[in-house]
């Protein structure tokens, strides 16, 4: 019989304890592991959405900042050379000139003692501003200030404001004002939703805060935080997962955005306990049902996160495919640009050949004109990146300086243009056939007038489903003497069949040319 060592009952029960323990640490492990990658999601998905908001904010403080700078250039146009006064006739020209500022937006006009002379509040005339530190930087010279948070004088709400200088004659002549209330940031918070504890606020790059929700009862300075400390001047946007404000002292989920085209920047503050709300709400949740359950799931624990990561795994390769094929399209758009550019170029090289050759100047204009029409085409499309269609207004305007410049003559070149989409594959035609009406004009409608009496309109309109172009001149007529029907006839001839259109010349009144095609290629 088989002899049983004493301690074999012991060892076998250490390595039970031993099994277990090490399972209990496993799956301690394993929740804390999933709890952590809840936390860090929570915390991620805080600071995508304060950077989204953060960037709604900017645009908001653009177009609030670009209608206030255009509000004040067009006060800067209605006050005219003599000192600025109060009188019924200046507040109108400024009342118009303002038009419909949001509500609450206040506009000023000072002196240039920093008198206030017109309002858009009548019993504000009289306070002077000549302390202001944005009145004392037009008065040394600069254009446009911003100035950070301060206390209107009149009502004593907190405003910030645009101001622009007056000069005439070289000199200070005054400052126009728009003053925005700092609660008008109260719309952007509530509706971000981001939560009762969160901020909104627009800081000027010099770190003092222009307005703030909730709002503060004077200016502070930030300079020396993090946005500031931690990011360089050229840094568009940024985020930080835990960020104390200097102002209350609260740890908020911070983002920031720069204003294009303004030193401001704006920056939302989501609260730490707001963003994480949701995960510990699921915590408890968990702790609560999962406590019974924890024996049953140990086996599956190790499955689930295989699970989690696959589909982790899963997510970011899906992310890479995305990101490749944003990358292959990127690349795809370089190469087309670089494509069309080059064919440009070409043809460029092309043109100087020809020039070379001892043609006749008058064979040598006319290939040069077709050939500047078909490098405009692919110039319009690399400068622009419109590769499917092109604004033809921009497009014939380009052709029109090209030919009016390469003929020299002295001819008045009216247009109307409006702006009318054709595709790439018709783009081409249609400026080769443009460029034959233009030349043919200055070739033989101008050469008996005197100069400065040509002149020659061309109007380009879409309507009814159809492109019409209108070139009418009011010269001796182009049409020839026998009947004799040269290159260009023969080459508008075939584009106008090309481009499925009509095309009738009328020669009553100098020469009237009429071009009607489909504003869609056929069959489409």
């Amino acid at each position: 019989m088989k002899r049983v060592r004493p301690n074999s009952g012991l060892k076998l029960q250490f390595s039970a304890i031993a099994i277990a323990v090490s399972v209990a640490v496993a799956v301690v492990c394993l929740i804390a592991l999933l709890v952590w990658q809840h936390y860090r999601t929570a915390l991620e998905a805080g600071i995508v959405r304060a950077q989204s908001a953060a960037q709604v904010v900017a645009a908001h403080a653009e177009w609030m900042l670009e209608a206030s700078d255009q509000a004040l250039r067009r006060i800067d146009s209605a006050i005219g050379e003599s000192p600025i006064r109060a009188s019924v006739g200046t507040i109108e020209d400024i009342s118009q000139a303002v038009g419909d500022l949001p509500p609450g937006f206040q506009y000023s006009v000072y002196d240039e003692t920093g008198m206030l002379r017109l309002s858009s509040v009548d019993e504000a005339v009289g306070i002077n501003v000549q302390d202001r530190d944005y009145f004392k930087r037009l008065l040394a010279g600069e254009t446009v200030v911003i100035s950070p948070q301060l206390e209107e004088r009149l009502s004593g709400e907190q405003v910030f404001v645009i101001a622009r200088r007056i000069s005439r004659g070289g000199g200070f002549h005054g400052a126009a004002s728009i003053a925005i209330p700092t609660v008008s940031m109260h719309a952007f918070w509530s509706a971000l939703e981001l939560g009762p504890k969160s901020t909104v606020a627009l800081i000027l790059s010099d770190g003092w805060l222009m307005a703030r929700q909730p709002q503060l009862a004077e200016a502070v300075n930030i300079s020396a935080s993090s946005m500031f400390t931690d990011y360089p001047d050229g840094e568009q946007s940024g985020a930080y997962e835990s960020a104390v404000s200097p102002v209350d002292g609260a740890s908020r989920l911070v983002a920031f955005y720069r204003v294009d085209g303004w030193p401001v920047i704006a920056t939302t503050g989501l609260d730490r306990g707001e963003a994480l709300e949701s995960f510990w709400r699921s915590l408890w949740v968990g702790a609560l049902f999962g406590l019974p359950l924890v024996v049953l799931i140990c086996a599956g624990t190790t499955w689930i996160y295989r699970l989690l990561n696959a589909e982790a795994a899963a997510r970011r390769e899906l992310e890479s495919q995305r990101t490749a094929l944003e990358e292959a399209l990127e690349r795809n758009r370089v190469l087309m640009r670089e494509i069309h550019h080059r064919v440009k170029n070409n043809l460029q090289a092309v043109n100087s050949l020809i020039r070379l050759q001892h043609l006749p100047p008058d064979i040598a204009d006319d290939l040069d004109g077709r050939i500047s029409a078909m490098v405009a085409v692919h110039e319009q499309i690399y400068g622009n990146d419109q590769f499917e269609h092109i604004d033809m207004a921009s497009y014939v305007s380009m052709l029109l300086e090209q030919i009016t410049t390469g003929y020299g003559k002295d001819v008045q070149v009216k247009t109307s243009l409006k702006s009318v989409m054709l595709d790439r594959d018709r783009a081409m035609p249609f400026g080769l056939l443009l460029n034959e009406i233009v030349s043919n004009s200055f070739k033989h409608a101008f050469n008996d007038m005197p100069d400065g009496k040509g002149i020659l309109e061309i109007s380009l309109i879409e309507e009814a489903g159809e492109i019409r172009l209108v070139v009418a001149d009011n010269g001796m007529g182009s049409a020839s003497a026998d009947g004799h029907r040269g290159m260009g006839s023969r080459l508008v001839e075939a584009f106008v069949a090309q481009l499925h259109g009509r095309i009738n010349v009328d020669h009553a009144e100098g020469t009237k040319t009429t071009l009607i095609i489909p504003a869609r290629p056929e069959g489409s």
